[in-house]
């Protein structure tokens, strides 16, 4: 709506090169030229289609209404339209992160919860008569054949039809994003519209009945029902199982890092349902195992006491960086271009924490540990151009590469954590005053202080962890955990711990709560665990172990007592036993999510 009120929404006979700036060709359309325009006044990023115009333009007015009429989260905006010297000017939203198709093309065939979060967006907005509900019954044939219902590939016999032929295209889409194609994709499209034009057609179905789950294929088939007249509507389909599960904004944004980082996303594990393989002749086949992580050298002879660690893509090269935070400074390695074996000081100062949202990064620097807040991109362009320390920014604050976050002097400890359930970011820090709680303003690129609550922490402070509820719109924290001791005798086959839990209102409280050991026989000083998708793995001083989260079993071991190992959020660092001040190896944990 903001972007809206900087241009023209009715169709304008002005000059479209006063408000816009061409930036570059993207491509052509299948009516005309798409350009790439960044607004002249309001500095924002536009798509802009140019249409040739010869004869009335009547008839695309009429679909320049409908476009305006569209508003909605999951439809590009429209922003005003102009005519000017025989072309059309349609400025739209520009959506930089590509159509389904490029992606998938990319990473394979989309997971089933991935597929369902975009059907059930599809359909809600259906359900809010934002497609061709506008039209009660049409009698044109338009549209690409692959993805048409029946009643439009014969048009001439049936007479026309109605909205419903979008829950047809809801299930075609559906079977492309699991099979990468839609059904008859080999055939000619007049082919295909001949077979669906005939009375005995039957629906596609999905080809592999066991990849895919019970719910999938009926959604399918309640979308492909051949007679509109008994094809469910978009109300009814948003109460079938299939998306009405636990689906949030995370599995396309997962999607989308995937598509832009395809070298980093290589399968850690090997597919459960994976039937094509070879006979054994005679041999044991060899059993499916869940292979948890893996560990890549990335530096060797490391000097820097390092203090965390967090990976960023450079979006100009695409180069994957890992930032480490050390005492004597921020160090930056080209995960590329391992082969020159360099580390670059990017900061001088001394940092403790690292936290990497978008473009911005987030860091507890310098003597007095206070937080600020980085432009990485304006800060790599400045290291890469000049080539020698870069200092803070702080002499104008509006366009300042580093901020000092106000109220966080001498801070403690950094906490980040997302509610998936209104899509929020939250980053607590822990000040001598008490906690600090931020929240990321997406407009704005950065986290805003939200409240500050006066609050005595733990002194030391090993556990500072935010915790999300579904039903709370502020997150928790947690500062503390021990075992919780009855005061009777009677063997316990449950351990009642007690956590230490912050209400951000400002209310402290603990409150006991059951952990069912998952091993009972086995004790082990356990210094740091990363969760991976399917399995957990647990780090102590001279190795680790992973056991799988379904069954329980051991799915790695690692035991070296010549080395001592510190996990640094994605970096294991390993160092000799006999002598801990020596230099250090630098490990890539691949397959926790970080590295990503």
């Amino acid at each position: 709506d903001s972007l809206g009120q900087g241009c023209v929404c009715a169709l304008s006979f002005l000059d479209p090169l006063d408000d816009y700036e061409i930036l570059h060709r993207i491509g052509n359309g299948t009516y005309g030229d798409v350009f790439k325009v960044r607004g002249a006044k309001l500095q924002f990023i536009l798509l802009i289609t140019l249409i040739p115009v010869w004869d009335d333009i009547s008839s695309i007015q009429q679909e320049i209404t409908t476009m305006k009429e569209c508003k909605h989260k999951n439809i590009v905006a429209y922003y005003g339209s102009y005519h000017r010297n025989t072309k059309l000017w349609i400025c739209m939203e520009y959506c930089g992160g590509g159509s389904l198709q490029d992606i998938y093309h990319v990473t394979g065939p989309l997971k089933e919860k991935q597929i369902a979060y975009i059907c059930r967006e599809t359909l809600q907005v259906r359900t809010e008569h934002k497609i061709s509900a506008s039209v009660a019954k049409r009698k044109s044939f338009i549209g690409t054949p692959y993805w048409m219902a029946p009643e439009v590939a014969a048009v001439e016999k049936k007479g026309g039809y109605n909205h419903l032929c979008d829950i047809w295209a809801v299930g075609i889409t559906a079977i492309e994003l699991a099979e990468l194609q839609p059904p008859m994709f080999d055939l000619h499209p007049m082919k295909a519209l001949m077979l669906m034009s005939k009375s005995s057609f039957q629906p596609p179905k999905l080809k592999d009945k066991a990849k895919w789950s019970p719910g999938f294929h009926s959604f399918v088939k309640m979308c492909l029902t051949k007679s509109p007249r008994k094809r469910p509507t978009a109300e009814t389909l948003l109460q079938h199982p299939f998306v009405t599960q636990l689906l949030t904004r995370n599995l396309v944004i997962e999607l989308l890092d995937m598509a832009n980082n395809p070298d980093l996303h290589q399968a850690l594990t090997i597919e459960d349902n994976d039937q094509d393989r070879a006979e054994s002749h005679g041999l044991p086949p060899t059993p499916q195992v869940h292979m948890g992580a893996c560990f890549s050298k990335v530096f060797n002879g490391c000097p820097l006491k390092i203090h965390c660690a967090v990976t960023w893509v450079y979006p100009k090269t695409r180069d994957q960086f890992l930032i480490l935070g050390a005492e004597e400074g921020v160090y930056i390695l080209n995960l590329n271009e391992l082969h020159e074996d360099t580390l670059e000081k990017l900061l001088p100062q001394r940092c403790t924490w690292l936290y990497v949202m978008n473009n911005v990064l987030m860091s507890v620097s310098g003597k007095s540990s206070q937080l600020y807040s980085h432009r990485l991109t304006a800060l790599f362009d400045y290291h890469s151009e000049l080539q020698q320390e870069p200092i803070f920014f702080i002499c104008c604050r509006k366009f300042a590469v580093s901020l000092k976050i106000p109220d966080t002097k001498g801070c403690r400890k950094c906490s980040v954590a997302r509610n998936p359930y209104t899509d929020s970011t939250f980053l607590c820090a822990a000040v001598p005053s008490g906690l600090v709680l931020l929240l990321w303003y997406e407009p704005l690129q950065k986290f805003m202080h939200l409240k500050h609550i006066p609050v005595s922490l733990p002194d030391p402070l090993p556990i500072f962890e935010l915790l999300v509820l579904v039903t709370d719109e502020l997150p928790q924290l947690c500062v503390g955990v021990r075992e919780c001791r009855l005061g009777n005798d009677e063997l316990q086959t449950e351990q009642q711990l007690e956590f230490d839990i912050i209400h951000l209102n400002g209310t402290p409280n603990s409150q006991p709560v059951y952990f069912i050991h998952v091993v009972l026989n086995i004790v082990m000083y356990c210094i740091f665990t990363v969760c991976l998708q399917d399995s957990v793995l647990a780090f102590w001083k001279h190795g680790l172990k992973g056991r799988s989260l379904h069954n329980c079993q051991v799915t790695q071991e690692i035991t070296d007592e010549t080395r001592v190992f510190r996990v640094l959020d994605i970096v294991l660092q390993s160092t000799p036993t006999d002598n801990p001040s020596s230099t250090s190896n630098l490990y890539i944990l691949t397959g926790h999510e970080s590295s990503y």
